[in-house]
Formats: C-alpha cells, sequence, structure tokens
C-alpha cells in the first residue's frame, strides 16, 4: 500500500444491524442519589456526584446470545450526547494515533520465536484544523520476535508508540488519543492512572486510550485501526515469506523476553 492519506467517514450509510449509543460513568463513593443538571446554553449535562475521569461514551449493538458488540467507547466530558463523535474528538484532543499489534493464530514459530507485528497509522495535523473529512496516514511498525511463545505483545505495541512516537518536545505539550482495539475493560483505570498499560509504565498525562474495533468501519477511530489491523497482517506475511535469518543476526532493543525492530516502511504502509 502507497502512503496515500485515508479519510474518516463523512455522512455514513444505517447499518445493517441497529446501533445504540450512550454516555455512562461512575460515583467515588456509594451515594443515595443522583442530581442531574442541564446547562441551556452549552446544551450539556452533567451529574455532580459521578467521578468526571470515569465519564465514557459508547458505540454498541446487540449479538445474539452474547454480551453487547463495542464498537467505540471513549472519554467523554458529559452525558448529553450533545456532539457528534468527531466535534467530541476535537474537543477532548489535539491529535490521534492508532496502533494495533497482530500475532498469528496458527503455529508461527519460526527458529525459536513467536512473531507479532505492530502497526501505527496516524493524524499529522491537528483534530482542529480540520472542517470536513479528517485525513490520517501509514507512520510506522515494529516486528517483534519473543522465545515466550505464550505472551501477548499488544500493551508492548501501544508501548512502542507513545515511547517512539508521541514522547517528543512539542506533543508532550498536545492532548494525544491512542486508538487501540484491546482491554477495554482495562481502559478506565489505564486512563486515570491506577494501573500500569504497559509492564510499569503509566499512561503520560497529556495521553487517553480509545477503544475502537478493527472489524467496524463507524467511526474515525474505527477507520484508522481497521488499517493498522490490515497493516500488521500483511507485515507478518512478509516475515513469514522471507525468514528471520536477517532479524536475528541484528542486536535490536529488547523487553524481557521480546525484542523489537523498527520499520520504517519508507513512509509508506508494509505491502508484500
Amino acid at each position: 500500500m502507497s502512503n496515500k492519506k485515508r479519510k474518516g467517514r463523512g455522512k455514513q450509510s444505517t447499518p445493517k444491524i441497529p446501533r445504540e449509543e450512550y454516555v455512562y460513568g461512575t460515583t467515588a463513593d456509594v451515594v443515595s442519589s443522583l442530581t442531574f443538571t442541564f446547562d441551556p446554553v452549552t446544551g450539556t449535562m452533567s451529574i455532580p456526584e459521578v467521578d468526571p475521569s470515569t465519564i465514557t461514551r459508547k458505540l454498541t449493538h446487540k449479538r445474539e446470545n452474547k454480551d453487547d458488540k463495542v464498537i467505540y467507547s471513549a472519554p467523554s466530558d458529559d452525558f448529553s450526547l450533545s456532539l457528534g463523535y468527531i466535534d467530541e474528538l476535537k474537543k477532548r484532543f489535539d491529535y490521534l494515533i492508532a496502533v494495533d499489534t497482530n500475532t498469528r493464530k496458527k503455529p508461527d514459530v519460526q527458529d525459536g520465536y513467536s512473531i507479532s507485528a505492530s502497526c501505527i497509522y496516524c493524524i499529522i495535523e491537528q483534530l482542529q484544523a480540520h472542517t470536513d473529512q479528517i485525513p490520517y496516514q501509514y507512520l510506522a511498525s515494529y516486528i517483534i520476535l519473543d522465545t515466550d511463545m505464550q505472551a501477548k505483545h499488544e500493551s508492548l505495541g501501544w508501548h512502542l508508540a507513545i515511547k517512539h512516537h508521541i514522547d517528543t518536545p512539542f506533543l508532550r505539550t498536545q492532548r494525544i488519543g491512542v486508538v487501540v482495539d484491546s482491554e477495554l475493560g482495562k481502559h478506565l483505570e489505564i486512563n486515570t492512572r491506577m494501573t500500569p498499560y504497559h509492564a510499569d509504565f503509566h499512561l503520560p498525562a497529556n495521553v487517553s486510550l480509545i477503544y475502537a474495533s478493527s472489524d467496524k468501519t463507524d467511526t474515525l477511530a474505527n477507520g484508522m485501526i481497521k488499517l493498522c489491523d490490515a497493516g500488521a497482517a500483511r507485515l507478518l506475511d512478509e516475515v513469514e515469506r522471507r525468514g528471520l535469518d536477517e532479524l536475528i543476526q541484528t542486536g535490536p532493543p529488547s523487553e524481557g523476553t521480546a525484542k523489537w525492530f523498527f520499520n520504517s516502511g519508507g513512509r509508506s504502509a508494509p505491502s508484500v
């Protein structure tokens, strides 16, 4: 795939399965009542008893004999749903980066290593600079080799994106949303810095996780993570085709049993 810019979806067709959209939050302490307040000027709705850091917006659909499918989940400021997804992202974040890590389900052990690949897409201009569709493009990818065949590398992929592509003097002053498609049940504790997002690392103060399913295209975040998923799959195909000899001979950075290799792709998404 070339480095052609992709654009966030504008007007969308009605999905075959009806969507449900809601906002939820939790109180810091046990309470006996809740107070709903509405600001007629801004159109916002708030509940003072709810901890603001727990307010989350979700988009879901029903599934037969299963829990609802979560399509999108992101921090929110209030309970009104007065803003669309794009406008709310613009209100909360200056930039978005999406990262997805794939590991083969089949026996994917080559030369004693399991193989994973992380692919990263980003929005290179401030969200607020766009009035219509928002373009995003490929940024970088990583190949991860691990002698621990049971290891999971999703959070390592997040860490590589945050450490190597967000931790810059300028971006430390900006509000960054990191779009991922895993560990949704831990996002609240990760975003409130109650728990690390990877190993002993807590999110920087200016960074929050956004969940988006890679098999849906409802929102801008879903479109970004879908391309990350596809790019990681193609990179795994390429690694399996070429073999690991060239990689193993180098001395890459490592963490525990895992080591990783940066793949810029010449500013183009990985392809076969």
